[in-house]
């Protein structure tokens, strides 16, 4: 029986085999390559950042979520980039364009943490910059403009107004000394002390004299005749009216200067008002509290990382160039700080690591 089964399943093979049509063996087609990665200047984007992300970022979830979005309001731009730590254009590996702002487009996030490794080694022991607070300061510096020139570093020189404009300077014009003599609407500024003769007694600006001195008398009206005894009861003295405050009054020889150049003064008031140098045109410098605290909270959340204080050293470099195992650590906070909701995985900071370790080993054999 078993025997029948045999040759039934041979016969039944051999009716299929002519059936079928004779083709040669094809091996399996080879898959197509993968295009290369482009920076899309309007979108501000790389084409893979979406399989860039969902591969290398966390946390997963969200990395998945926004490799399956189109425009995630979520994502930083950075991660648009495949830069993993906001690091600017400076010709890097793997570098295939930046931004308006000057933000480094990769190829792929191994790309940008190799760059990150590179320059955190650069900060670290081209530039002695050693501390968290010193790194942060040169990583992500104040946008504001400082006020006072750093040391090392000339000024920058202003222009100052011209000769033609203000003969005798900007301090001394028509709108400035008028400004330094009233209040703001026009009132006349109250003289807390006057100039004594010379031997007189010095009166101090705070004693109840020098505020008498400086008070202006009210002026008593003559009185006027009456008709008879019980006519004008009940008048009073009438105060002579306040002094209204005159510009004109400021000018030497009564010459009024012309509305052209009175206009051009009132231009130039801002600089007087924010209390600059007499010719310093510059303006105001902005308030950098909010860099200041940013840059600080930066640095105490690198430093915590591997507890140090913000201005101790990160021991991030040995003395060969060899990574120390700080620098893991700190690479992933400063990830955090710059990506917002995502951060580079371990593995992707691990990975850069090991290729900075192996380029600096093959550097110390040569």
């Amino acid at each position: 029986m078993l025997l029948s089964l045999l040759l039934a399943t041979a016969s039944l093979w051999g009716s299929l085999h002519a059936a079928l049509p004779s083709r040669p063996f094809l091996p399996p087609a080879s898959p197509a390559p993968a295009e290369a990665p482009r920076f899309d200047p309007a979108t501000r984007a790389v084409s893979n950042w979406h399989a860039q992300t969902a591969e290398s970022l966390r946390p997963r979830a969200l990395a998945l979520t926004a490799s399956l979005s189109k425009d995630p309001p979520y994502v930083a731009r950075c991660v648009r980039l495949n830069n993993g730590w906001c690091i600017k254009s400076a010709r890097w590996t793997g570098e295939i364009g930046a931004d308006g702002e000057g933000h480094t487009a990769f190829a792929t996030l191994d790309d940008g943490a190799d760059a990150a490794a590179r320059l955190l080694r650069r900060y670290y022991r081209d530039y002695d910059r050693r501390s968290a607070l010193a790194i942060v300061r040169r990583w992500a510096p104040s946008e504001c403009r400082s006020a006072a020139p750093s040391a090392g570093r000339a000024s920058v020189a202003t222009p100052a107004v011209s000769a033609s404009l203000a003969p005798r300077g900007l301090g001394k014009t028509l709108r400035a000394r008028f400004l330094a003599r009233h209040r703001p609407g026009g009132a006349p500024r109250v003289a807390v002390a006057r100039r004594a003769p010379a031997g007189a007694l010095r009166v101090q600006p705070w004693s109840p004299l020098a505020r008498l001195g400086g008070r202006p008398r009210a002026r008593i009206a003559a009185p006027r005749p009456v008709a008879d005894i019980a006519s004008g009861i009940g008048t009073t003295a009438t105060p002579a009216p306040r002094p209204v405050a005159d510009p004109s009054a400021l000018l030497s020889g009564g010459r009024v200067p012309s509305a052209d150049r009175m206009v051009a003064e009132s231009a130039l008031l801002p600089a007087i008002a924010a209390g600059l140098p007499v010719l310093d045109l510059r303006l105001p410098a902005p308030l950098c509290s909010g860099d200041e605290v940013r840059i600080n909270a930066y640095a105490a959340r690198i430093a915590g990382s591997v507890g140090v204080k913000p201005g101790d050293d990160l021991h991030l470099f040995a003395p060969d160039g060899s990574p120390l195992p700080n620098l893991a650590a700190v690479m992933l906070v400063m990830s955090a700080v710059e990506l917002g909701t995502l951060r580079a995985g371990p593995d992707l900071v691990a990975g850069a690591i090991g290729r900075l370790t192996q380029e600096q080993s093959a550097s110390a054999q040569q």
